[in-house]
């Protein structure tokens, strides 16, 4: 998880009182939050294009500015920070103000459900047809009178950063934009262009002297560009922003115009998120929006109207709505507790609770993306009590744990592979049939375990092999030094009427190597080291893949399959260098 530093005067301001460090340390850690320590952020102001830099003063600093690289620099201040790991299931506490939020309710300094009440804008942000397979979803809101300084707008570029992180997940499910409000004119446009259509100046320039530059010039030669054209690979037409007068506003996923730059001089914003998941974009919305306001800002609301007609008013602030059980709540937490008590507990999280008929009528913040189940609710129980007031028990048991075989098996692929100087990733299991199957030549009716009522469209389906995963880790990797060497071990999944729960579960290797020199000998020398360290004999034939390469292709008998992908699934995903693969069973034969 990402480290952040977080001014401490500055949160000891908006918790509203102060705090020694023993104390917001256990405040912190409380919350969940992993501590790393204090320390103090030197900062550094560039003479050639006016942007602040921030170094930890323990740290080696390259005397070069973030921005723009001069090494012209001045000192322009210090702080004491506290450096603390992201939760990255509470971006609502990603930054100073979110987090002050948080922890005065765990302080008990204010409790219940913060109100919000914005007014309306009177602006509309009116979406084009055609960006239904882009980025179709768009969610904005305005705010005005916000007092900005160098310290409160580095805050909030670090805001916008760490969400892109969490609940965008690297701006593929949620892009932010903010804005100088006073520099457009409303109302704004959400269309489709083309790779020449328009010109503009994105922000901090374009590299090679050119000053205004078309969709494609960004997308190949912006540093931006670079880094995120892949969530635009395969489309023709790119989302853009623009205003009344036509004046481009941003490039979403990429990024902003120049002309919409927000300085410490700013005092009124818009902001908007985009993406291809309406819960998500707004969720993250009104994570912005929660914070802006606690700034002081006036936050109001914007207006979307869609193609097929449909309006809607945004940020959406109303409360989330459940019920919780008592009884339950204290069977998991293990303590005995009044219904009373545990609204009082849950208040100390920021939620409103009421009793009604011996159940608990629980509102929550709009800005907690984190909550999916009433078990949700009971966790935050749980912290608002003190899980350090829960006296430990030992669970009575009268057998030794081990490892079962097939893990014992799995840490031997694990230590062999990293030995081979392989990096092990992680995907999720959840994927959908474009991603999964369509991009890597498998037939789009593949018997697959499909969700029913999936919440988001990224994940319609269980995964049948590592392929895609690894494939999609190469992808957002392409600037990264080559050859790059990754596995996993995880389940996929198979559908199976002759087991009780209608589906198999089955423990594979995925392999994958990219790089100017990947190719189907190399992947096999892999394959045969495993082979050796495990005492198998892969007895390779000829096989086709879906995606693969004729005649780079083999299986390794019941073990497994090796080959070369082909360059137009390669394109699909937007790689360059040549990727072989392999995928493996755990258990030989399974």
């Amino acid at each position: 998880m990402p480290l952040v530093s977080i001014p401490v005067d500055r949160l000891q301001r908006l918790i509203g009182r102060r705090l020694e460090r023993e104390e917001l340390t256990t405040a912190l850690e409380r919350l969940g939050s992993d501590v790393e320590g204090y320390a103090v952020m030197a900062r550094y102001r560039c003479a050639a294009c006016g942007q602040l830099t921030e170094a930890l003063e323990h740290e080696d600093f390259n005397n070069r500015c973030d921005y723009c690289g001069s090494d012209k620099l001045s000192a322009a201040g210090w702080s004491e920070v506290v450096r603390i790991n992201l939760l990255p299931v509470r971006p609502d506490t990603f930054d100073a103000a979110g987090l002050a939020r948080a922890l005065a309710g765990i302080l008990g300094i204010r409790t219940g459900l913060p109100e919000f009440e914005f007014g309306a804008s009177g602006i509309v942000c009116r979406v084009a047809p055609g960006l239904e397979a882009v980025r179709p979803f768009i969610a904005c809101c305005c705010a005005r009178g916000l007092k900005l300084d160098e310290e409160l707008l580095r805050m909030l570029m670090r805001l916008q950063e760490n969400l892109h992180w969490a609940p965008g997940r690297d701006r593929r499910r949620a892009s932010i934009g903010v804005y100088n409000l006073d520099a457009v004119r409303p109302d704004f446009s959400y269309r489709p262009v083309g790779p020449e259509e328009v010109r503009f100046v994105p922000l901090f320039g374009m590299p090679e002297g050119m000053v205004e530059a078309t969709p494609r010039d960004v997308l190949e030669r912006h540093p931006k560009g670079a880094s995120y054209r892949h969530l635009l690979a395969g489309f023709d037409r790119y989302p853009l922003l623009s205003d009344s007068a036509g004046a481009v506003l941003s490039l979403p996923p990429i990024i902003n115009s120049e002309a919409t730059k927000v300085t410490a001089a700013t005092r009124n914003l818009f902001v908007d998120v985009t993406g291809p998941d309406e819960g998500t974009v707004g969720r993250t919305l009104a994570i912005i929006a929660a914070v802006l306001a606690d700034l002081g800002a006036r936050v109001e609301t914007v207006a979307v109207e869609y193609p097929d007609g449909r309006r809607t008013t945004t940020p959406d602030m109303a409360p989330r709505e459940a019920t919780l059980r008592p009884d339950e709540a204290c069977r998991v937490l293990g303590v005995t507790l009044s219904p009373e008590e545990l609204a009082g507990c849950l208040a100390r999280l920021r939620h409103g609770a009421t009793i009604s008929g011996g159940v608990l009528r629980v509102r929550s913040p709009a800005y907690r993306a984190d909550l999916m189940h009433d078990y949700d609710l009971i966790e935050d129980a749980g912290i608002g009590y003190g899980y350090e007031r829960v006296t430990p028990r030992l669970v009575p048991a009268m057998t030794v744990g081990r490892p079962q075989p097939i893990e014992e098996t799995a840490e031997v692929y694990r230590r062999s592979l990293t030995g081979l100087g392989f990096l092990e990733t992680m995907t999720l299991q959840l994927t959908n049939a474009e991603e999964h199957l369509t991009r890597l030549g498998y037939p789009d009716d593949l018997p697959c375990v499909r969700l029913e009522n999936p919440v988001r469209v990224e994940g319609t389906i269980l995964r049948r092999h590592l392929f895609s995963g690894l494939l999609s880790i190469l992808r957002v990797n392409t600037t990264a030094e080559m050859p790059q060497h990754i596995f996993e071990i995880g389940d996929v999944f198979e559908p199976d009427g002759a087991v009780e729960t209608g589906v198999r579960g089955l423990r594979r290797v995925g392999i994958a190597m990219a790089g100017p020199k990947a190719g189907f000998a190399e992947i096999k020398a892999v394959v045969e080291a495993l082979g050796h360290e495990l005492g198998i004999e892969a007895g390779f034939r000829a096989a086709a893949l879906p995606f693969g390469i004729d005649g780079r292709c083999a299986e390794a008998g019941t073990w497994g399959v090796v080959g070369e992908v082909h360059p137009a699934v390669l394109e699909r995903f937007g790689i360059a260098q040549p990727v072989a693969v392999a995928e493996l069973a755990v258990l030989r034969g399974e």
